[in-house]
C-alpha cells in the first residue's frame, strides 16, 4: 500500500468508516431529539457524518483493488453514488430550511417537498446504470445479488413493522425511510459478499 492510500484513510477497513458514519448519523438523532440540538445543527451533523463516506468508499476501492474485484465501470459509479448521496444533503439542508423559514404554499411548497427526491432518483439511476455499464459478469452478478438482498430486507422489515403498526406496538415510520432502509440493506449484501470472497 503506497503512502497515498495512507493519507487517503484507505488504511481502514471499510466497516471503520462505516462505523463511524452510523455512529455519527445516530449521536446526531440523539442529540436532535434529546439535547436540544435544533433542525439546522442537526444538518450540520449530518453533513459532517456524511464525510465518512468518502474514505469509506476509497477503502471499499483500495480492498477491491488488492483482491481483484475492481472495475471502471464500478470507480465511476462510487464516483456517481457519492455525486448524488452529496446531492440529497444539500437538497435535504434546502428543502427543509425553505421550509423552516419561509412560508410556503401551493407549488413553491410541492417542490420543497419533492426536491430530497431527486437526487435518490439519481442514486437508483446510478444503480441501473452500473448494471448495465459492468463488464464483467462476476461483478455484475454480486450487484445484483446485493440488490435482492436489499430489497428482500426492505419487503421483510416494511411487512413486519406494517403489522406491528397496524397492531399499535410501534409508531408509523414515514414511507421516505424505506429508500435508507434500502441501502442499508445493499451495503449489507455487498459486505456479507466480501467477507465470503
Amino acid at each position: 500500500m503506497n503512502v497515498s492510500d495512507n493519507r487517503s484513510g484507505s488504511a481502514l477497513h471499510p466497516a471503520i468508516w462505516a462505523l463511524a458514519f452510523t455512529l455519527g448519523m445516530a449521536i446526531t438523532g440523539y442529540l436532535e431529539r434529546y439535547a436540544g440540538v435544533g433542525r439546522t445543527g442537526a444538518i450540520v451533523l449530518m453533513a459532517l457524518s456524511s464525510l465518512f463516506l468518502i474514505p469509506m468508499i476509497r477503502s471499499v476501492q483500495a480492498r477491491a483493488d488488492a483482491k481483484g474485484v475492481n472495475s471502471p465501470a464500478l470507480k465511476i459509479y462510487n464516483r456517481r453514488f457519492m455525486i448524488w448521496t452529496f446531492g440529497y444533503m444539500i437538497a435535504l439542508t434546502i428543502a427543509i430550511t425553505a421550509y423552516q423559514k419561509l412560508e410556503l404554499a401551493g407549488a413553491l411548497l410541492w417542490l420543497a417537498a419533492a426536491l430530497p427526491a431527486l437526487p435518490v432518483f439519481g442514486m437508483i439511476w446510478t444503480m441501473g446504470r452500473y448494471v448495465r455499464e459492468e463488464a464483467d459478469e462476476y461483478l455484475r452478478l454480486r450487484a445484483i445479488y446485493a440488490a435482492l438482498a436489499a430489497t428482500g430486507l426492505l419487503l421483510a422489515i416494511a411487512t413486519a413493522w406494517g403489522f406491528l403498526e397496524m397492531f399499535g406496538a410501534v409508531p408509523h415510520v414515514p414511507s421516505w425511510a424505506a429508500f435508507p432502509i434500502w441501502a442499508i440493506g445493499l451495503g449489507a449484501g455487498q459486505c456479507w459478499q466480501g467477507f465470503r470472497a
